[in-house]
């Protein structure tokens, strides 16, 4: 599968232009200069190193084969968010529930066997590629295991985006959604070594990774910045005219606006509609509520509603991942300018609970919509 270099071409300049514009007017110059670049994709590279350390394959024996040693130090190898220069990041490379579904794994004596074997370089990739497979290892996951194996040969991948992003590039006939096999993962990474490639006429030092950053950022966040690309202007009597564009889902769903519904407004306050203002404002304080989702996060992946349970990941799949909305449980009335907000003062809940729980005067708490609350049948 050759990759067309003049679409190459054209999609760099919009690269490069969206670069510019996410750095305030600073022109691209390579990936590991690049301030967005290296905020928002060069974690990848501590996704790597840090596997390789929890790894520890070096003191793996054969012994430990069938004791759960070897899958417990590969399940810590898997990180689904890590620290990066001082930030703290969401690893997309791999979904977080098969992250869990591996780590709830019973020990199996062929899994380890076959760990062993690969990251020992006992057995060929191809053969532990279709082994992991027998063993209902999921494709994503798989390549994540290659990847943090050999980063300069290996890349992860997320199967519907990169048919996307293989469609934008002007491949439309290669797909791997439903196509796991080492021959469609083998050139999965033949493509993107002729997109590395094609980089290093820009970027002397780009790598393999560069390369899955680039289409990356093609794929996911200039679309989700709704960027206009060059393919989509036409000229039309020397004016140009940009055709409509088409929705992609990102993989993980951004910090999203929490609210209370608006209607509530025309209801009079005893407190007034200044404190109301004041109330939702603190509930859609955006650092407050990420300090809060992470600190959940910790006892429970799924971010469920204090409520009722219900988690938006299990019934919406991964656009639902990570997003609740934010309840401040203060009372209203004591609120003033100058109260600090601390992450003990949030509830997460659902957006239906939320809603009722502003729905009487004064509003209700946590413990009294636990109370009223209709079990379902």
């Amino acid at each position: 599968m050759t990759v067309p270099i003049e679409n190459l071409e054209t999609l760099f300049a919009d690269f490069v232009e969206f670069i510019k514009q996410q750095q305030n007017g600073k022109a691209f110059e390579s990936f590991q200069s690049s301030p967005y670049i290296e905020k928002e994709e060069n974690y990848k590279n501590q996704v790597f190193e840090e596997a390789k350390i929890k790894r520890d394959q070096g003191n793996w024996k054969e012994v430990d084969i069938g004791t759960g040693q070897i899958q417990q130090k590969v399940n810590s190898a898997i990180q689904t968010r890590l620290h990066y220069k001082y930030q703290w990041h969401d690893n997309n490379l791999i979904d977080w529930r098969k992250k869990d579904d591996f780590a709830k794994r019973a020990t199996n004596k062929n899994l380890e066997q076959t760990l062993f074997d690969f990251y020992k370089n006992k057995i060929k990739d191809n053969e532990a590629f279709e082994t992991f497979l027998s063993l209902k290892i999921s494709y994503q996951f798989i390549a994540y295991l290659f990847f943090i194996k050999d980063s300069q040969r290996y890349l992860p991948i997320t199967q519907e985006r990169f048919d996307q992003i293989f469609e934008l590039i002007g491949l439309t006939d290669f797909k791997t959604s439903g196509q796991a096999s080492w021959d469609n993962y083998t050139e999965f990474i033949n493509i993107n070594k002729q997109v590395r490639d094609f980089l290093k006429t820009k970027d002397p030092k780009a790598s393999l990774l560069d390369a899955h950053s680039f289409l990356y950022i093609l794929g996911s966040q200039m679309k989700k910045a709704n960027f206009v690309f060059s393919s989509s202007r036409t000229k039309v009597n020397g004016q140009t005219i940009t055709e409509p564009k088409q929705e992609i889902i990102p993989d993980v769903v951004e910090e999203q606006d929490l609210f209370v519904a608006e209607e509530d407004e025309e209801i009079s306050f005893p407190e007034g509609k200044e404190i109301y203002r004041l109330h939702k404002s603190k509930e859609r304080n955006r650092e407050l509520i990420k300090a809060a989702k992470e600190h959940h996060l910790k006892n429970d992946g799924k971010l469920c509603c204090q409520v009722c349970g219900f988690s938006f990941v299990d019934t919406y799949g991964e656009i639902g991942h990570g997003f609740i909305e934010a309840h401040h449980i203060f009372p209203i009335s004591q609120l003033t300018e100058e109260t600090a907000t601390k992450i003990e003062d949030l509830a997460l809940v659902c957006s239906n609970c939320h809603r009722m729980l502003h729905r009487r005067r004064p509003w209700l708490t946590i413990d009294n919509l636990k109370a009223i609350r209709q079990p379902n049948e």
